[in-house]
């Protein structure tokens, strides 16, 4: 059984927007998802003034991605974000019932931290310093996931590295030599500026861990 969708419907909302329900948990409202979401773009509206970038952690039916959108659009030329989403079932339902097309938004559905790590794409959007909202019953349904995301531990060295990344990943790390994460970060940090591809992941991936930390601590 797929645990993660042991329980799992589409329930019409009393306006006639779809919501789903798994494993207990409504992903919006029941009465009004729209407004819902509109109200949650509103509460996100100061940190969007100053970043054009956003990750968001959830998919749900997709009425909060809508209103960000928007709000974005019209402070900001250009924006672009990025939704994690871990359930597949999820994803492909909303991509089947949604006539929801956007050239600045992605959705990246891996079921595993780790393959995250991957994709070079991703690590320089995470570089970016983007703006990271959760969904917040979306998180709820998939805690462990977004957790275990947002406190990713960037591995000690090189050899490490190479195992989490793909074949087209890996010849970024062919001038690292014997250098350790450490020394790389040293050398960073010391010439003030980053002055190769494998550095970059490296502080992309420390960066991740500090804004994960800065979070916590403000909580």
């Amino acid at each position: 059984m797929d645990e993660r969708n042991s329980q799992y419907e589409l329930q019409p909302s009393r306006n006639g927007l779809t919501v789903p329900i798994i494993n207990g948990v409504y992903l919006h409202s029941i009465y009004n998802p729209a407004k819902e979401a509109e109200a949650f773009a509103n509460s996100q509206e100061k940190n969007l003034k100053y970043k054009n970038k956003v990750l968001i952690l959830g998919l749900g039916f997709g009425y909060h991605i809508e209103e960000i959108a928007k709000k974005l659009n019209s402070m900001h030329s250009n924006y672009e974000i990025i939704i994690l989403e871990p359930n597949k079932r999820l994803v492909e339902d909303f991509i089947a019932a949604r006539d929801f097309e956007d050239k600045n938004i992605k959705i990246i559905c891996k079921d595993k931290v780790k393959q995250l790590f991957e994709n070079l794409e991703f690590i320089e959007f995470l570089m970016s310093k983007p703006c990271i909202i959760k969904h917040d019953t979306s998180f709820i349904l998939e805690k462990e996931f977004f957790s275990q995301f947002l406190s990713y531990q960037a591995p000690q060295n090189t050899i490490q590295y190479k195992s989490l990344l793909s074949e087209r990943s890996k010849e970024l790390f062919d001038n690292f030599g014997a250098f350790t994460f450490k020394q790389n970060v040293q050398n960073i940090l010391s010439h003030g500026k980053i002055e190769s591809q494998g550095q970059y992941l490296i502080m992309a991936l420390s960066e991740l861990n500090k804004s994960y930390k800065k979070g916590i601590s403000n909580e």
